[in-house]
């Protein structure tokens, strides 16, 4: 399984002409046997980098991947993906594989929704880890049901060195996240965290991210 990470700029005032394009054009187009778009997340206000959004497509494997990227290239989401360009100011994919240990790892792809469900708007959020070390500070997710923190997906970049790790963690209700932000001091991460500390020379960098309704995976 391949999975596409996608990040894209947003021009503020059309930043739900982008929403819709995704959610009218791009998820139903991809649903085939082999591709899915699990989730579309917004960067949250106040958070990070403001109309942010983050796509993440699953594959079935390379052969999928390479039909999708003809597809937006010269295919029949060509014009689609340039109907984006005056929607954005930058746009940034990685293509990605799962961790040994991300839940996601053994993920059903057929069991992902085609049709737009609608969910409860969540908080996530996403952490980027580079540097040497990174896999003996990683311990496996093993989740309690006070957690602040669930791992929902972890990820490494196909094509880069195995010294980087994307997680997305889906964030507890709201009261235990006032509370993790109350009691926060120095590093020493929220429980659930698949890195509690983190060894020298690992630089972490982290989006606080919420779905959109319609997004297929909550």
């Amino acid at each position: 399984m391949l999975f596409l990470h996608e990040v894209h700029a947003a021009i503020g005032e059309r930043e739900i002409e982008l929403d819709d394009a995704v959610r009218e054009v791009y998820a139903p187009s991809v649903a085939d046997d082999d591709t899915r778009l699990l989730w579309y997340l917004y960067a949250t206000h106040g958070a990070g980098d403001a109309y942010h959004t983050v796509m993440i497509t699953a594959l079935r494997d390379g052969a999928a991947w390479e039909r999708l990227s003809r597809r937006l290239r010269y295919g029949d989401l060509a014009d689609w993906l340039v109907s984006l360009d005056p929607l954005t100011y930058t746009s940034h994919s990685t293509l990605m594989v799962s961790t040994d240990w991300s839940p996601l790892a053994e993920l059903d792809l057929d069991s992902v929704p085609t049709q737009p469900v609608e969910h409860d708007v969540r908080v996530y959020r996403e952490d980027t880890l580079e540097g040497a070390g990174i896999d003996a500070a990683v311990s496996r997710p093993a989740q309690r049901d006070d957690d602040v923190l669930t791992c929902i997906a972890g990820f490494r970049p196909f094509f880069a060195p195995e010294d980087t790790v994307r997680v997305l963690y889906r964030v507890g209700a709201p009261d235990v996240l006032e509370a993790a932000f109350g009691n926060d001091a120095g590093w020493g991460d929220w429980s659930g965290s698949v890195t509690p500390t983190l060894p020298g020379g690992v630089h972490e960098s982290t989006r606080m991210l919420r779905n959109v309704p319609w997004s297929p995976l909550a």
